[in-house]
């Protein structure tokens, strides 16, 4: 099948795959023991600075390297600090790194340059007085005590105590040489590594606390030596001679010797120890070595020593120094970029070849060996250990499955069917026909079934090899398997099928969901009879005769699994397309019976060591296996690979966050804690970084700004938070990370940045504006309150002069016709004769003219003039004129300044108030009244009285029907634009209260004179 298909593709089609193919390989041609780590590299090409001489990190996690320049890694970025401006020192390239007691970094440089520390963002001089050309190595003693060595043969060896530097390589007797090595012990002694000046030998000597001279060591030295101290304190030695333990972590010499011998062409070999006792060397010239366990003696020292270089995907052969982070991962600078090594999860096994065109198979042993095919070869793996060739095959295609008596079978087309136990192997009779086989399977009761690529079946028993009839025959059979049971499983698009014994039972999956079934794989859980079928669009469980199922809507990584473990911890593992997928068993049984569980996954990908996914479409069959050991081995493009479980070590260092930058408006802040902008700042774009260096494309971040941001923002790996249309006040920025195996940093980094406000957003010009506003309110309420009182003067003007012309209708018509009457009857009396008793009546009714004449006069009088005068007076006249009782207390109050009335204004007020006198007098039966004026912004005035009260549903209503005493005092105090509140008092009586705005009720003040 997979030849066919690869003929269509073409000759093109089949170059680019050839090419690929042999790129990948390139890619992975690790050297033997390195197999176990996942290189990556940064080269030049990739953005690195090259000429990588040192590196260290600092305790915020950040990594630093020195090159041409001083640069700093966060994980996706290279960031060049360059000295500030007008620092003097711009051209001082980095020669040192150390992290001080303090966690700063201290770089020595070259050029005179002397010593610097990295310091609140930005790199400070140190002020070494009299430097050497170039400084080598620093380091520091558990007392504080800073030493620096010199790269000539002058002013070797400086000391700084407190702030004081000194050059002491003669004053303590340092012997002669290149200093090639600094390192601080535990107990404070101090270790000095040197070379001759013709390079040919060196010398070892130590410096013990408060010691005045240094002392040598007993030990021959060659080439150019260099230190290191392993995890346990033990010293080791680097030369042209090898690498050797030289004393024990008791300070003794190492008994037995420990001894590696060199790495051929080494020039300068640094070394370091990896948290798992593994020692890793660069040579200078020929790449890097390491030695997985360095402290067991070994009868071949030179076996265990594993090379890598450029041939492997080393950046380039000149390495430099080795060195391991906080996580454990191990680091190289070369002059090319820098590389890293860490554990990977899944390891290609060397030993068994990849084979693109025809496939690798796979079956698992009783006895929990591992046995797999490819490349006309069957390899075994046995308990713990590597894959071993037991057997030539004759042809490049077989398929092979377990046999229940114990080995497993391989079927050859047209070939042999082969038992393998152990290193047994017997041969019977191949099948006949030779057509392309699929996959195989034995039952529980010991029949050998196998599909061809036409998809028909065959099977075998102790009589030979027989082609299924009935309904078995009709069947077009893409993959098949066996149950736990033993019962044979069958892949037949677009369904299932299981044979119980002689009945064929076909299970419909139109209803699953899965889309096209493509892989049937038994649960191995303790006691499951779970079988698994996997789709294009997900993956169903069949539990007895229930089917349930997950698709891509719901998970998107769970459609097109190839196959699938469960392991004795509670795992399940499951490999596809995009990679591996872990999840835990339970949580897996959970989301199966219900739709609303979620289902925690751990994904593996290239990331992880993986060189290749697992074989695809047209390798049918068993794809993975769990043996004895509990390794997990799977089939893929490259060959066998495995996780091995027990080994695999999550990352539970919570990553370190920080904020590296803030940009605005052209300026750059590095390392900022607060920040103040100019005013009219209106975007920032903050850089942060998550230092995890196991997986940097992993770690995940979360970010909020108080005051613009409501909730987290998840910035997924994104390392930027980019804001705009920021307006002026205090900002406070906080942003937490995850690393790759979720462990959170919840503390996170915080910084605080202030935007200044310009002159038109600053407090000042705000409360000018408002000022502004409430002057601009105040005038406008003022012309309308001059408008309305205006108006409201008009009116009354114009009442007066309407009352003035009744006043003049009234005299110069009905009063004139009366009077004119009069006198006519009065000249009509006059003429009759005295003893006329109609005569007395005419008089009588002549005088009562008179009084009604009178009585006119005095109407008109009162419509042609206005009240004027006093208010207070004017009130003490009413009540008077009403003329309370004696035992009634009346009394008058006067608050405020007194100011003169407008004459239309008074009239109506007056009228107001003499109809709440007549109210008080008439319904109270009070024996207090009380009068209050208030002169104010407006005009109040108050009346009040100790009697029985006013029924409040009346006061609510504002009068009592059939009456209009109330509401005609309402109708005036409207027409005035004032208030009127009648209510009930809470002990006893009534209060009344009319206030009338000043702008109405106050006659206006006459224009002040501009005085001179």
């Amino acid at each position: 099948m997979i030849r066919s298909c690869l003929t269509r593709m073409g000759p093109l089609t089949l170059l680019a795959m050839s090419l690929l193919v042999s790129t990948v390989c390139l890619a992975q041609s690790s050297s033997p023991g390195f197999e176990a780590f996942k290189h990556v590299r940064a080269a030049a090409d990739d953005g690195a600075p090259d000429g990588l001489l040192r590196i260290a990190q600092t305790s915020d996690g950040y990594i630093w390297l020195a090159g041409d320049a001083l640069y700093r890694f966060d994980g996706a970025t290279f960031e060049r600090i360059d000295w500030p401006q007008g620092a003097g020192k711009r051209h001082a390239s980095p020669s040192a790194l150390m992290v001080s007691d303090r966690g700063e970094l201290w770089v020595g440089l070259r050029d005179t340059g002397g010593v610097a520390v990295y310091r609140q963002g930005a790199l400070r001089d140190m002020h070494m007085p009299d430097p050497p050309r170039g400084l080598a190595v620093l380091a520091q003693t558990p007392d504080g005590t800073l030493w620096a060595s010199s790269m000539s043969l002058d002013k070797r060896l400086l000391r700084r105590r407190g702030d004081q530097w000194e050059r002491v390589d003669e004053t303590l007797g340092l012997p002669r040489g290149y200093i090639m090595d600094l390192i601080p012990g535990r107990d404070g002694r101090l270790w000095v590594a040197l070379s001759a000046e013709n390079g040919e030998s060196g010398t070892l000597a130590f410096l013990d606390p408060h010691a005045t001279r240094f002392q040598t060591m007993p030990v021959t030295l060659s080439g150019r030596p260099k230190i290191a101290l392993d995890p346990h304190g033990a010293l080791w030695i680097s030369d042209a001679g090898g690498v050797r333990m030289f004393l024990d972590a008791s300070g003794k010499r190492a008994q037995p010797t420990i001894g590696f011998p060199p790495v051929p062409g080494v020039t300068r070999a640094a070394i370091a120890f990896d948290r798992n006792g593994g020692l890793w060397g660069t040579t200078g010239s020929v790449g890097i070595f390491y030695i997985a366990n360095p402290h067991a003696p070994s009868a071949r020292p030179a076996a265990q020593v594993s090379r890598f270089g450029a041939a492997n995907g080393l950046t380039s052969d000149t390495s430099y120094a080795p060195f391991v982070d906080r996580e454990g991962n191990v680091w190289i600078t070369t002059e090319s970029g820098i590389d890293q090594f860490r554990r990977a999860a899944a390891q290609q096994d060397p030993a068994v070849p990849p084979d693109p065109e025809h496939g690798l198979s796979m079956a698992r042993a009783r006895d929990g060996s591992i046995y797999v095919g490819s490349r006309r070869t069957v390899f075994r793996v046995p308990l713990n250990g590597r894959a071993a060739p037991v057997l030539t095959l004759r042809t490049d295609e077989i398929s092979m499955c377990s046999a229940r008596a114990g080995g497993v079978w391989g079927i050859e087309p047209k070939g042999q069917l082969i038992l393998l136990q152990g290193a047994r192997v017997q041969r019977f009779p191949g099948y006949p026909g030779g057509e392309a086989r699929i996959a195989c399977a034995e039952d529980a009761s010991g029949r050998l079934w196998l599909a061809v690529a036409s998809g028909a079946l065959l099977w075998r028993d102790a009589s030979g090899w027989h082609r299924a009839g009935g309904a078995l025959a009709k069947l077009n059979v893409w993959d098949l398997t066996t149950t736990q049971a033993g019962e044979l499983a069958l892949v037949i698009p677009p369904d299932i099928a299981i044979l119980h014994g002689g009945r064929l039972e076909t299970i419909s999956l139109k209803q699953a969901g899965i889309g096209t079934p493509w892989a049937l794989m038994a649960g191995h859980g303790l006691g499951s009879q779970d079988l698994f079928i996997s789709g294009s669009a997900g993956l169903a469980r069949m539990r007895g005769s229930q089917l349930r199922h997950l698709d891509e809507r719901r998970f998107p990584w769970i459609t097109w699994v190839r196959t699938l473990q469960q392991t004795t911890d509670g795992k399940t593992w499951l490999f596809s397309r995009p990679g591996v997928y872990e999840v835990a068993t339970a949580d897996l049984n959970r989301a199966f019976d219900d739709p609303r569980a979620p289902l925690p996954v751990t994904k593996f990908d290239a990331l992880d060591g993986l060189a290749s996914t697992v074989q695809q479409g047209g390798f049918m069959g068993q794809q993975s296996a769990v043996g004895a050991d509990g390794r997990l081995w799977f089939l893929n493009r490259q060959g066998a690979a495995f996780f091995d479980p027990a080994k695999l070590q999550p990352n539970k260092v919570p990553p370190p966050v920080t904020i590296r930058s803030l940009e605005s408006n052209g300026g750059i802040w590095r390392d900022p804690a607060h920040v103040t902008l100019p005013g009219g700042t209106r975007t920032v774009n903050i850089a942060y970084a998550g230092l995890s260096f196991t997986v940097p494309q992993r770690v995940q971040f979360l970010y909020r700004l108080q005051g613009v941001d409501d909730a987290w923002v998840d910035a997924g790996a994104r390392r930027t938070a980019s804001y705009t249309n920021l307006g002026p006040g205090r900002y406070r920025f906080q942003v937490i990370a995850r690393n790759s195996d979720g462990v959170w940093n919840r503390v996170g980094a915080t910084m605080t940045f202030e935007i200044q406000p310009t002159f038109v957003q600053s407090w000042p010009f705000k409360l000018i504006c408002a000022a502004l506003l409430l002057a601009l309110l105040w005038l406008a309420y003022s012309l309308r309150l001059r408008t309305v009182a205006n108006r409201i003067r008009m009116r009354m003007a114009e009442r007066a002069e309407e009352r003035e012309r009744i006043a003049r209708e009234l005299h110069d018509t009905l009063l004139q016709s009366v009077q004119s009457l009069t006198l006519r009857f009065q000249l009509a009396a006059d003429d009759l004769p005295e003893e006329m008793p109609v005569r007395a009546s005419l008089i009588t009714a002549i005088d009562i003219a008179d009084k009604v004449i009178a009585e006119g006069r005095d109407r008109v009088r009162a419509l042609r003039q206005q009240q004027a005068g006093d208010l207070q007076q004017i009130i003490c006249d009413l009540i008077a004129r009403i003329g309370f009782g004696a035992e009634v207390v009346t009394a008058t109050a006067l608050e405020g300044e007194v100011r003169l009335l407008d004459p239309a204004a008074l009239d109506e007020i007056t009228r107001i108030a003499g109809e709440a006198l007549f109210n008080i007098h008439c319904h109270a039966e009070a024996t207090q009244v009380t009068v209050e004026l208030h002169y104010g912004a407006n005009l109040q005035i108050r009346f009040a009285d100790n009697g029985h009260g006013i029924d409040p549903e009346i006061a609510r209503a504002g009068g009592k029907a059939g009456h209009y005493g109330l509401l005609g005092m309402s109708e005036r105090a409207q027409r005035l634009r004032g208030r009127l509140a009648i209510r009930r008092l809470p002990d006893r009586g009534t209060e009344v209260v009319l206030t009338v705005p000043g702008a109405i009720a106050y006659k206006p003040r006459a224009p002040r004179p501009w005085s001179s």
